[in-house]
């Protein structure tokens, strides 16, 4: 997260997320996507998935797991960009290519550009996005904070807690 940017209350604005971001591949992890789920649930959050990360749910090779907690709790938001979203979309997309195949970094631009758009996070544990991220702050709006799913927790609870009010 670029510390530079001061973060949103994550209990008043949008918190969009990557399939990824519901991976369990150990138990703190999974521990943290209970408590993530559990928030939404209560209405703590709002969780987004942005419409090309819905479609990764239904991808059969999504582990099980992640596509029977992504697909019929979260709400996916389907949005348009104007032509100024369209030309950082592009500059999105070739910071996140880098040396990597022409197209292979498509989804993950428009999944932030999606977010972006309506959202105060984005959750993710995409490691190239991660470090990109920071690159990506005179593209991607001030308001947009690309955090891992500790991160964001961490961030909900400082806000619970008073501490950054």
């Amino acid at each position: 997260m670029n510390s530079a940017r001061r973060p949103l209350d994550p209990r008043k604005s949008n918190v969009a997320i990557d399939a990824n971001s519901l991976d369990r591949p150990d138990t703190d992890r999974a521990t943290a996507v209970d408590r993530l789920l559990s928030l939404a649930k209560d209405g703590k959050i709002q969780l987004i998935v942005p419409k090309g990360v819905r479609r990764e749910f239904q991808n059969p090779r999504t582990p099980a797991s992640v596509r029977e907690t992504g697909l019929p709790q979260i709400f996916t938001l389907s949005v348009g960009l104007n032509s100024d979203e369209q030309r950082n979309r592009r500059i999105v997309e070739t910071e996140l290519q880098g040396n990597a195949m022409p197209g292979k970094h498509t989804d993950d631009a428009d999944h932030l550009c999606e977010a972006a758009k309506y959202c105060g996070y984005f959750i993710t544990h995409d490691v190239r996005i991660l470090r990109k991220a920071g690159k990506l702050h005179d593209v991607l709006p001030p308001s947009l904070h690309v955090v891992t799913l500790a991160e964001f927790l961490e961030i909900y609870d400082d806000f619970e807690a008073g501490r950054r009010l």
